[in-house]
């Protein structure tokens, strides 16, 4: 009888102590599957370096009637003109009807990083108050073109 009683406590001391080492398992498990992730911001990020990457392709490769390409063009007329402020001008007036069509309610922001050592072409919008920024680097002969793509 009393080896009956002494193999009932060990028992209920094994299956106590097995309770007690599931108890922190439990506690994580219930942790993690509560927590609240938010994918919003890297889904905005791929997007957006998605878009930002398309459209400098599409600059870079696209020919249009004359068979240039959008950066070809802008190389071209920032080349051409003596004067650096009237070469980003004649650029802004190239670029900006693609980027318009082309990025629509989005706010970008292109720049020579190269020979005009980070000079705006164009932008709509103010990337200092940007939280997601999407970047693509495409270049043309001596010219390195920046376009940045936020909301």
């Amino acid at each position: 009888m009393v080896l009956l009683i002494k193999e009932d406590v060990n028992g209920i001391f094994f299956s106590t102590d097995v309770t007690l080492g599931l108890i922190p398992l439990i506690i994580l498990i219930l942790t993690v599957a509560n927590t609240n992730i938010d994918y919003t911001d890297s889904f905005l990020e791929k997007q957006y370096f998605q878009k930002a990457q398309d459209t400098a392709e599409i600059m870079a490769t696209y020919k249009e009637h004359n068979d240039q390409t959008l950066f070809q063009k802008v190389s071209n007329t920032l080349s051409e003109n003596r004067y650096q402020k009237a070469g980003i001008k004649s650029a802004r007036n190239i670029t900006f009807p693609f980027l318009e069509r082309t990025i629509g309610n989005m706010k970008y922001r292109l720049e020579e990083i190269n020979y005009l050592k980070g000079s705006e072409i164009i932008s709509n919008g103010d990337i200092n108050t940007a939280k997601n920024v999407g970047v693509a680097v495409k270049c043309h002969g001596k010219y390195l073109y920046k376009l940045y793509v936020w909301q």
